[in-house]
């Protein structure tokens, strides 16, 4: 049996140290200029799970919690993902892109293929809950290097319907 190097397995996983990450649902949090406004979306290591572009349902919710599912794409073998929100808010805009353009998702995850933006209800509460920084992604790196040896059910057990 060939071991993959840790190297090998973080290439193609880009994760900006720009952002905040939930690990356990693979989504990000980028707060806006004004602080308050946060753009959502999933991290890069979706993409061993999503179809190359996935077909994106946005849920009619005006409000979410941490953890609460602001839409679902198709994953491979038929499956559904959930993707949640990183923090508590008000929705008030969803990624229309994605309506016509879902390959984004999986391939400008950070840039284009953002999901949604939040109106923070309390950011400062909600971010200290999120890993951050070099250091963030570095931690994000290891739990999915850990997990995804172990198989990729168990490391997007989280996200998977």
């Amino acid at each position: 049996m060939r071991v993959r190097s840790s190297a090998a397995m973080s290439s193609p996983f880009h994760l900006p140290t720009s952002v905040h990450y939930l690990p356990d649902r693979h989504v990000w949090a980028r707060p806006e200029e004004e602080g308050e406004l946060v753009t959502v979306g999933v991290a890069a290591p979706l993409r061993e799970v999503l179809w190359h572009a996935p077909e994106v349902e946005f849920w009619a919710v005006d409000r979410v919690e941490v953890g609460s599912t602001i839409a679902t794409a198709r994953a491979r073998q038929g499956r559904l993902i959930a993707i949640a929100s990183p923090l508590a808010g008000a929705v008030v805009e969803l990624n229309e892109l994605l309506d016509i353009a879902p390959h984004a998702l999986v391939i400008q995850p950070y840039i284009r293929g953002w999901v949604a933006r939040v109106h923070a209800d309390n950011w400062e509460r909600d971010s200290a809950g999120l890993l951050s920084g070099a250091t963030g992604a570095a931690k994000y790196r290891e739990r999915l290097e850990r997990t995804l040896a172990r198989g990729r059910p168990e490391a997007f057990a989280g996200v998977l319907l």
